[in-house]
């Protein structure tokens, strides 16, 4: 049984949208000829984090909900290295890269623990 009545009530999907919510804004900033490289890439990921919560939580048996976790971390991680990308080559600040990555990493710590529990 989910101690949540909803993945919304989740705090590391709240986490995960938040940041999504604001890659969003920083994407639309990225120069045109990423448009189908960086840009796409990073809004890919970072919707992955956010959406394979939701799909793990909708699952009934831990393995399946572990395995969508576990996909969704390694979202994170992805998300990270594009966030570094575009740090890089000026298109974010490092303040706003860092803020991130310490967020993305809050996701995963949280997200570990969830499979932890659910493994047992």
């Amino acid at each position: 049984m989910n101690k949540y009545n909803d993945f919304r009530d989740m705090s590391v999907w709240q986490k995960a949208f938040a940041i999504l919510r604001e890659v969003y804004k920083i994407i639309k900033v990225f120069p045109p000829e990423e448009k189908y490289a960086l840009t796409d890439d990073l809004r890919k990921s970072s919707n992955s984090v956010v959406h394979n919560i939701a799909e793990g939580f909708g699952r009934f048996e831990a393995k399946d909900k572990t395995r969508f976790y576990k996909v969704s971390r390694g979202s994170a991680y992805e998300a990270m290295s594009q966030i570094l990308v575009a740090e890089a080559e000026k298109y974010i600040s490092t303040e706003t890269s860092e803020n991130l990555i310490i967020r993305y990493k809050e996701v995963i710590d949280e997200l570990s623990a969830l499979i932890r529990s659910l493994e047992k």
